[in-house]
């Protein structure tokens, strides 16, 4: 990235986007690979590299000892400990950070955990949280009426939405069974589950067999569908029950579309759902404390208005788009500056 009058544009970020589809870099980058690398980062003057994963932390990192001016930030987005844990990724890590300047992580949970797990001095992390684009996730009410005409649902319908692959951490299971647990104080009233999100076989069956407790008509699989903005904007209330999560970006997409959380405290969920404001949060595995909350917000709407309001100007007020790239803006000006001085001093 070449900072030049980016600060300038960054309201008009996508006019000044440069893809470049000519390469992959795979967790064990090949020379030929970090000579490609180099080569661009030449010919297109960058100043900054941003890195998003193990592989190409490691060629950013490698790309440092030729080119020392160059700086390096590596964002950590991981929710288990696939690049942190573990003998190999702990040798690849104290090799390859020492070059990083800055390290980023979209929640704080997630930083005390990088500090945790690595040799990375506290003054290099950053918490930068996700952003969304606004402009897509939004309050529609036209959307509200064609989600529950194609669900079949009453215009009065209160429709609970669950979000997320069907693997372990992010409790899919645990939503569904709530959701169960809660069914028989919810009596008559025009209710309705909507899952979206899938598996393999066995872990599709796994989610079938719990939503079998469901009176009937109750529940619908929706698989992975590529308009989740839509299908948020028909939605009442989301409920998210993962055993971990790094940040929760459904959970910001949901609220940008005015509606209350019902979620599970962990990870980075108890710094984007204020408990009480912006929907409700139990601690990890109260099944039974999901489901009270769910039939709270069921019988009282107005509390479930209250909510959504407030949810709604929470993420219109931290989690835009435009705001995370001003954010990254700031870390690259930060990185850059510490270049200079480095280099006045070297004078």
């Amino acid at each position: 990235m070449a900072l030049r009058n980016l600060r300038s544009e960054v309201a008009d970020i996508e006019n000044h986007v440069d893809y470049y589809d000519g390469m992959e870099i795979v967790g064990r980058p090949r020379l030929p690979e970090l000579v490609d690398v180099r080569r661009l980062c030449q010919e297109r003057e960058v100043d900054v590299l941003h890195a998003h994963d193990a592989g190409s932390q490691f060629v950013a990192s490698a790309l440092r000892l030729t080119s020392p001016t160059l700086r390096v930030v590596m964002t950590f987005h991981r929710t288990l400990g696939l690049e942190s844990e573990g003998m190999r990724n702990h040798l690849r890590n104290a090799v390859s950070l020492p070059m990083v300047q800055r390290v980023v992580t979209a929640s704080r949970e997630r930083r005390d955990y990088f500090l945790k797990h690595t040799m990375v001095p506290s003054a290099r992390m950053r918490v930068i949280p996700f952003g969304i684009d606004l402009n897509v996730f939004h309050p529609d009410p036209a959307s509200r009426a064609m989600v529950r005409r194609e669900l079949g649902l009453p215009a009065d319908a209160l429709l609970i939405m669950t979000i997320g692959h069907f693997g372990r951490e992010k409790g899919v299971d645990q939503a569904i069974e709530a959701v169960a647990q809660a069914a028989p104080q919810l009596g008559n009233r025009p209710w309705h589950l909507a899952v979206l999100g899938g598996g393999p076989p066995d872990q599709v069956a796994a989610m079938r067999a719990i939503a079998a407790r469901l009176p009937a008509g109750r529940v619908t699989f929706l698989g992975f569908r590529p308009d989740v903005a839509h299908l948020l904007q028909g939605a009442d209330v989301l409920l998210h029950a993962p055993r971990a999560e790094a940040f929760g970006l459904a959970v910001i997409q949901a609220m940008a579309s005015a509606l209350p959380i019902v979620g599970t405290s962990v990870g980075g969920l108890p710094e984007i759902v204020v408990d009480g404001q912006t929907g409700h949060l139990v601690r990890a595995g109260d099944i039974g404390g999901l489901g009270a909350a769910i039939v709270q917000l069921v019988e009282t709407p107005g509390t479930r208005i209250r909510m959504a309001d407030a949810a709604l100007r929470r993420a219109r007020a931290m989690y835009g788009a435009a705001l995370t790239a001003e954010r990254h803006l700031a870390l690259y000006e930060d990185v850059m500056q510490s270049r200079s001085h480095g280099m006045r001093k070297a004078s």
